[in-house]
């Protein structure tokens, strides 16, 4: 295994970008796709539109509420060795679908077992891309996260093809097929050990805190600290992490509720049913497009990474705002492309700013935990728009559902702003004069926290870091 001191930026990297958007054409592929086959498994089982829904509703959170397992057994194994084993279970899943007889076969094979296996594949790939880059890893993100939006034109047509062709059950025999490739890609994923230097204080002293708490727990359970570890569950006790993890549950919780009321809203204002249905269309074309630009910007411009993450989550809320009072499909369309774009904006920084706030050598477990909060958000935000429009018989309400919870996300990371004028000091005790900037924006390479005024001294001015810095 290669050992470096900082990330190559580049290299192998590249391939390791490869891997991953294969790896969200594959795994997020199916989230988006499924419902290719809700109205045929509605009709092969003749159940209901609710009981049929959990197929899919099950297969995401178990995607992502599953990652601190697939964190954790990364952490003992290798990513390579994670996403190869999901690619496995996965391809198991959905060949045992095969021979579905109801919906609960369905929600079993379908729900849990193939969304189990691509969460083994999903957040490893991404923790990789995190260890090899820095500089470039928000546009390197970018690229990869890219594969979702090119895998809602390329298997939403091609599994309907093959439903026409093989039926519903020949059509999930090919997809796992599919699924087995990730074995391949797995293989990419080069394992690299690095030294970790960009974990924050607050997490240092999370895990001091752990340790002390874990005293009473080794008494009773001998495996327990070992579990700990593994699923770093000491992270949940840094307050930079838990705030941005909050934020992006409120985020999530917003964002999710567009999907279920889009179509039907524009079906509503006398849009047909194939334009309406294309309205998903065009926010994933701006979204493919938009996420890698975005991603190569974000590195570039001397912004830090968390304005340029809150602008995206403002322009997300506006457009929830504007969605009911556009009465027109092209005002509608208009919608869609400026959805894609704030969604372009700060989605290629979310795995950046996990990787900040929980350090490089801990992203995966950092990634685990996010998924765990996003796969919270996804299974409340669907059921929270129905009772909505159950409630005020229109679906006006979830929109501005939506803007408010994805506005309220905005506000609580202004907790992670630092306040201008303050003292600050770098991880090494040393003092700083003014507030650096963080070295996730790619300016200056330093961490911080704030001190007690009386503490501050200055000595740590004459840094020969600093001094080459300022």
């Amino acid at each position: 295994m290669p050992s470096l001191d900082e990330p190559p930026d580049g290299g192998w990297g590249w391939m390791v970008v490869l891997s991953t958007f294969l790896v969200h054409v594959i795994a997020l592929g199916a989230v988006k796709s499924l419902g290719v086959f809700y109205a045929e498994f509605r009709e092969v089982f003749n159940e209901s539109a609710g009981n049929t829904s959990f197929i899919s509703s099950v297969f995401v959170a178990t995607l992502l509420m599953c990652s601190p397992i697939a964190s954790a057994l990364s952490n003992l194994t290798s990513c390579r060795a994670v996403v190869m084993a999901g690619s496995v279970i996965a391809a198991v899943g959905l060949g045992v679908s095969f021979f579905a007889q109801n919906i609960v076969h369905l929600i079993i094979t379908i729900g849990l077992i193939t969304g189990f296996g691509m969460s083994l594949m999903y957040s490893p790939s991404l923790a990789m891309i995190g260890k090899y880059f820095h500089k470039r890893h928000a546009t390197a993100n970018g690229i990869a996260i890219s594969g979702t939006g090119v895998s809602m034109f390329v298997l939403s047509p091609l599994f309907q093809f093959l439903i026409d062709e093989f039926r519903w059950n020949g059509a999930l025999l090919i997809f796992a097929g599919m699924a087995l490739n990730g074995c391949v890609t797995g293989a990419l994923l080069r394992p690299i050990h690095l030294k970790d230097t960009g974990t924050a204080e607050e997490v240092e002293n999370a895990d001091e805190e752990a340790a002390d708490s874990s005293k009473t727990c080794k008494a009773i359970v001998p495996f327990c600290q070992k579990v700990l570890e593994m699923f770093d569950a000491s992270l949940l006790k840094s307050r930079p992490f838990l705030i941005y993890n909050l934020s992006l549950f409120g985020l999530m919780l917003g964002n999710s509720m567009i999907f279920v009321h889009l179509v039907a809203h524009a079906q509503t204002l006398g849009v047909e049913k194939t334009q309406a249905a294309f309205l998903p269309s065009v926010m994933g074309i701006v979204e493919a497009v938009v996420r890698p630009i975005n991603g190569w910007l974000s590195d570039r411009v001397p912004v830090r990474k968390l304005y340029y993450y809150m602008a995206g989550c403002v322009g997300l809320g506006i457009c929830n705002i504007a969605i009911p009072h556009s009465q027109t499909y092209a005002a509608l369309v208009a919608c869609m492309v400026f959805y894609g774009i704030s969604s372009g904006t700060y989605y290629p920084l979310i795995a950046v700013l996990i990787k900040k706030y929980s350090g490089v050598s801990r992203i995966s477990g950092g990634l685990g935990w996010a998924f765990v909060f996003q796969g919270a958000a996804f299974l409340l935000g669907q059921p929270i728009a129905g009772w909505l429009y159950d409630a005020t018989g229109n679906y006006d309400m979830s929109f501005y559902a939506a803007a408010t919870f994805i506005f309220v996300s905005v506000a609580i990371l202004l907790l992670l702003v630092p306040r201008k004028g303050g003292k600050w000091t770098l991880e090494s005790g040393e003092p700083a004069p003014d507030v650096p900037r963080d070295e996730c924006d790619g300016v200056v390479g330093l961490q911080a926290r704030q001190l007690p005024a009386e503490t501050v001294t200055t000595e740590g001015q004459n840094n020969p870091v600093f001094q080459r810095e300022m």
